[in-house]
């Protein structure tokens, strides 16, 4: 489905450098992400809404807390670059 032309260009726009080997099975691999996703496509379901807000118990579920980080220095730390408790990241898009 996804042919090896296309991945090579995916590849150059992602900045992924792969061998043939890697090639071959990535391309396989989107190939059956894809096959799975027509699959999904073409599923006849009807949308059901009061079934769908009862999906998820809200009951069960925790209460959100505000919990402040005291820490932030400790954070920062990690990172090789920072500027005002900012990571500071190199651009990746030209």
């Amino acid at each position: 489905m996804i042919t090896k032309e296309d991945l090579v260009t995916l590849c150059e726009l992602s900045r992924l450098h792969l061998s043939e080997e890697e090639l071959e099975a990535y391309g396989k691999s989107m190939t059956d992400i894809m096959t799975l996703m027509d699959t999904i496509g073409e599923s006849d379901f009807e949308y059901n809404l009061v079934d769908m807000n009862n999906a998820v118990p809200f009951s069960s579920l925790r209460e959100d807390k505000v919990v402040e980080f005291e820490n932030m220095d400790k954070i920062v730390e990690n990172g090789p670059k920072t500027v005002e408790n900012q990571f500071i990241v190199p651009k990746v898009v030209d």
